[in-house]
């Protein structure tokens, strides 16, 4: 039990150990790996064209995923290796609940990476943000050509069956 008081003592007595400029850095770096994730997630983004619904999320859950980046790194900053500012950071963090419903789980996802992005340049990880940016960009572009590629075949489908149906309709 001592030992764990002890570590909770040494944990409290450091501050944040990064000078400004890192601050500013990091910061910045995480604002610019946000927008480039938000603006792939906007690229890729697969829905149905008119539903206005869907497009109104679509943007929400976009600057979401821009914020929460910036939010991310922030955090980290913040704690970086004092356990009783994560405590308390968490406690804080409980009592915010999120009342909007994401109705597409791959948004939930989406929204956890932009948290990692924001979190590694917290941490001055820069090639783990940046790398990772890069292969979630690819992977969403990835799922993107997936989705519309099945699109497509639906339809073809769909206007090979309507026409055979003609083509019955005609002979009879």
């Amino acid at each position: 039990m001592q030992e764990l008081f002890q570590v909770i003592k040494n944990s409290s007595e450091g501050g944040i150990n990064q000078s400004p400029t890192e601050i500013i850095f990091n910061l910045l770096m995480a604002m610019l790996l946000g927008l480039v994730y938000a603006y792939v997630y906007r690229l890729t983004y697969v829905r149905k064209k008119g539903d206005k619904k869907i497009k109104k999320e679509m943007k929400n859950i976009q600057f979401t995923l821009f914020f929460l980046t910036i939010g991310g790194a922030f955090i980290w900053i913040v704690v970086a290796d004092n356990l009783v500012r994560a405590f308390g950071l968490a406690g804080a963090l409980s009592l915010i609940r999120f009342r909007t419903v994401v109705k597409d789980p791959m948004n939930t996802i989406k929204v956890f990476y932009a948290i990692i992005i924001g979190m590694s340049c917290g941490l001055s990880q820069y090639n783990t943000a940046i790398i990772g940016t890069v292969f979630m960009c690819f992977a969403l572009t990835v799922v993107y050509f997936i989705k519309t590629h099945e699109k497509k075949m639906k339809k073809l489908k769909r206007e090979k069956e309507k026409s055979s149906l003609e083509n019955v309709n005609a002979e009879t």
